[in-house]
């Protein structure tokens, strides 16, 4: 798909929408959040890993095994803390808060006892050796009338009067900010998935009205165009000219089979458009058989340029009906297209004669549908201008970026 191209699969709104892409309103998906707990819990091991490494305690390996089975558990119980907020998350930011930090007490206490016993409960030798660190001690020894004061090593174990219940609240309480702050990591990957979404169902409803005023404008160009037909119709059926009325109604028939086919907001190749525009001009042809002439040229390299479907109808019956219709004389109606700077440039002229106010007025409706076309599949990167030729005659430019491959 090119930048200028919509592109909608189906007519209908709700298929233009995007899907979700969390399990609930205001909640990232399960893939995002397992991400962030792993991503969380790897960052835990990382940190408290270069702890032990510093502080150069011994069994390095024991005790990383034990890290890894306790942060094991811990992304379990993160993991169910996001069960928690998925089910029970609220509408507002203050009671999502209150939420989190409920469901982040008994998670952090339950981590808080999965750590206690992991490393002071199965085999504690190796675990306490962050409580063996020696402290001094000073003693006073007395002999006789002498006194002296010593200095005697005492173990943390024999000055720590702290419970195992004591340890695990406190750790629970340091804990509590880690599960807090996953929690508030999962708030803010919510919020950023949500404007996501809304962001792409936006742009989707954007691009679906694009589409929809697209099939608005290309709509009005097939009843003008069939009106026009008929009345020429018409003409030759009173004038009993029955053979140029069957040869127009089979060129009729194949512009229709052919126009309608397609979808109205889709592009066409520059050679389709050609080739129904010498359909319509066949047709004119059978009604001004003295007085048509028609030159296109259009190199084969620009051939399969992707133009909007249909763009060139108005600019060549602004030919026929206020250039060829209105002459005396024979009116050589020529389509050319170039490129330059990137763009595709495309004119339609005619050298009929100099233009009277009945044209200008005229034109302006079927030149106008034409330039809201542009700009609604282009926007600015497009324009249509037009004014007569100062010898006689009328010129529209197009210009729109030159597209390969996206029709």
């Amino acid at each position: 798909m090119n930048e200028y191209a919509p592109r909608m699969a189906s007519h209908g709104l709700e298929r233009a929408a995007p899907e979700r892409t969390g399990d609930a309103a205001g909640s990232p998906d399960a893939r995002v959040t397992l991400l962030s707990i792993l991503g969380f819990w790897i960052f835990y091991l990382v940190i408290v890993t270069i702890r032990s490494l510093f502080m150069q305690f011994d069994d390095q390996l024991d005790m990383f095994t034990r890290r890894v089975c306790v942060g094991i558990v811990g992304i379990g119980l993160t993991w169910l803390m996001y069960l928690g907020l998925r089910r029970w998350m609220p509408a507002t930011l203050g009671r999502k808060l209150l939420l989190i930090l409920a469901l982040a007490v008994p998670a952090s206490t339950a981590f808080a006892f999965v750590n206690y016993s992991a490393f002071y409960l199965y085999k504690p030798v190796h675990a306490a050796q962050k409580h063996h660190t020696q402290h001094q001690k000073t003693t006073t020894i007395v002999n006789g009338d002498k006194s002296v004061t010593v200095s005697v090593g005492v173990d943390d174990d024999e000055m720590s009067k702290d419970t195992p219940l004591m340890m695990i609240a406190d750790t629970a309480i340091n804990d509590i900010f880690f599960f807090g702050g996953w929690g508030a990591l999962y708030l803010a990957l919510g919020y950023a998935g949500a404007s996501a979404l809304a962001e792409r169902r936006a742009a989707a409803f954007r691009e679906q009205a694009q589409a929809a005023e697209l099939r608005a404008l290309r709509y009005q160009v097939n009843p003008h165009f069939l009106f026009n037909t008929l009345n020429s119709l018409s003409s030759l059926v009173l004038a009993q000219r029955t053979q140029e009325a069957e040869k127009m109604i089979m060129n009729l028939a194949t512009f229709f089979r052919t126009s309608l086919t397609g979808d109205p907001s889709e592009d066409v190749m520059l050679a389709e458009e050609l080739r129904l525009q010498r359909l319509y001009l066949d047709i004119e042809g059978v009604r001004f058989p003295d007085r048509l002439e028609v030159a296109i040229d259009v190199p084969a390299s620009l051939r399969t340029a992707c133009v909007p479907g249909l763009i060139l109808q108005p600019l060549v019956e602004n030919a026929i009906k206020y250039g060829v219709s209105r002459a005396r004389r024979p009116v050589l109606v020529s389509i050319t297209a170039t490129e330059r700077d990137r763009n595709l440039h495309v004119v339609v002229e005619d050298d009929g004669d100099p233009i009277d106010d009945d044209r200008a007025e005229g034109t302006g409706v079927g030149l106008a549908n034409v330039r809201d076309r542009l700009a609604a599949r282009f926007g600015d990167a497009a324009s249509c201008t037009w004014g007569p030729l100062p010898a006689g005659g009328f010129r529209v430019a197009l210009r729109m970026p030159l597209i390969r491959h996206g029709c």
